[in-house]
């Protein structure tokens, strides 16, 4: 069935799992690289190794039609898994916050023990580690981009869960 293009999605897992574990900055961008043209190679894969066979080349081959003709619906393919394969692999251009601590803004609420009175007062977190990584503009964008790949992972398993389902009948 899609037997190339799952192999290929058992990697992009691994390559998840390395990206969730890595700390360093420089690290951390170098696996991004590798999980991205990786997920987009998923695509490749089927249409031109996985659809050389005939009954599941017209189920790809509709699968791709449908894609384009419900983009919205299919966005983490054209909006994601596209066009950040596009802008890594041809133009070296990344869409992650790009500095070791991310800054994130957020609204405390603060009570007064004598008054109960309550306000809420503006605080800026400092988040290191690499914990957070999020997506500065486009699909999902201030989703940390470990979330979104997770999303095009599920993405893929259904396309091809549903192609293989297709084949079948």
């Amino acid at each position: 069935m899609t037997r190339t293009a799952r192999a290929v999605l058992e990697d992009c897992k691994l390559a998840l799992s390395l990206l969730e574990n890595e700390k360093d900055l420089a690290t951390w961008r170098v696996h991004w690289v590798g999980a991205v043209a990786l997920i987009r190679a998923v695509g490749h894969v089927l249409i031109k190794v996985d659809a050389k066979d005939a009954s599941l080349k017209v189920a790809v081959d509709g699968s791709y039609s449908r894609w384009k003709r419900q983009r919205s619906q299919n966005a983490i393919f054209w909006d994601f898994i596209n066009q950040e394969r596009n802008s890594i692999l041809k133009e070296y251009i990344f869409n992650f916050h790009p500095l070791d601590e991310v800054e994130v803004a957020v609204i405390l609420t603060v009570q007064n023990s004598e008054t109960g009175k309550q306000k809420q007062v503006p605080h800026i977190v400092p988040i290191g580690e690499n914990i957070y990584r999020p997506i500065l503009d486009g699909y999902r964008e201030g989703g940390d981009a470990r979330d979104v790949y997770q999303d095009a992972l599920d993405w893929w398993e259904s396309q091809l869960s549903d192609i293989e389902s297709e084949v079948k009948l």
